[in-house]
């Protein structure tokens, strides 16, 4: 998914019915695979990003930033007339916390199969967020085909997870993903476990991260930071995880270890972008 995230930073979040005065909002582009994209893209000097964006007013304002961060892109929808997904963003300037009101996206009809991609793009490895969940179990479905690493990123159980789990390598989740009969972090892991996903991690905020593999279960630290905000942290974790597995020839503790690093730092600036001007 792609947004469209408009974010405003408050002394204090409002109490009910005030009007809080502001300074300038920030317009960024955002979305959870988008974000990882744009770590990924950040540490191999490209990627390959696939959401629905269409025709809309801003459609060139994401275009743009899109090249700015050397996303090679695909859209779902290039041709269609489309409304965006925004998202309200309202971040503490005391700690970073942060509220955010966005809606999902509407249905789409791709005007490009999970085929034509595969035949045209060359795959290392592949990450799902969920979202368009026909085009995204295809993609999934190709890429086990093709001994094709697939990743997804799991922020809050969706239906469509049932199908997208079963062509799963890796899943590294939210501290909010609770499938079906879960309502801790072991039932979790033992819920992937029993769909075959041998390798799954729990990110936690600024607790350490927890995994799973085939040795057994682990945890990360997590660095301690001066946190200015945490937008996007999760995401940029996904991406620079899907980097530094390739990078370490497989090795998925080492790889969370990695991105753990990476969005610890992306949360000590504000927004979704000024990180990158201070990270190689």
């Amino acid at each position: 998914m792609t947004t469209v995230d408009i974010q405003f930073f408050v002394e204090k979040f409002p109490e009910p019915n005030k009007k809080v005065k502001a300074e300038s909002p920030s317009i960024l582009v955002g979305g959870p695979a988008t974000n990882a994209a744009v770590a990924f893209a950040h540490l191999n000097k490209g990627v390959h990003l696939v959401s629905a964006v269409g025709k809309n007013p801003f459609n060139s304002f994401i275009q743009n930033d899109f090249s700015k961060t050397q996303i090679q892109f695909t859209d779902l929808v290039a041709t269609q007339d489309t409304n965006p997904v925004l998202a309200s963003v309202i971040t503490s300037k005391e700690n970073g916390n942060r509220n955010i009101f966005t809606h999902h996206p509407g249905t789409v009809q791709p005007e490009i199969s999970a085929e034509k991609l595969f035949e045209k793009t060359r795959l290392d490895i592949v990450l799902l967020d969920g979202f368009y969940p026909e085009f995204a179990q295809e993609c999934a479905r190709l890429a086990r085909q093709n001994d094709i690493p697939v990743v997804l990123d799991c922020g809050s159980w969706k239906p469509q997870y049932e199908k997208l789990l079963q062509h799963a390598d890796m899943a590294i989740c939210s501290a909010d993903f609770y499938p079906p009969g879960c309502s801790t972090t072991d039932d979790v892991f033992d819920f992937l476990k029993r769909k075959k996903v041998l390798r799954s991690a729990v990110s936690r905020g600024g607790q350490s991260l927890l995994f799973q593999d085939e040795k057994g279960r682990g945890e990360v630290p997590v660095a301690k930071v001066k946190v200015i905000d945490t937008l996007g942290a999760g995401d940029f974790l996904h991406g620079a995880f899907c980097y530094w597995f390739l990078k370490t020839n497989f090795n998925f503790e080492n790889a969370l270890k990695q991105a753990v690093n990476l969005a610890s730092v992306t949360c000590r600036y504000e927004g979704t972008r000024t990180w990158i001007n201070f990270t190689k």
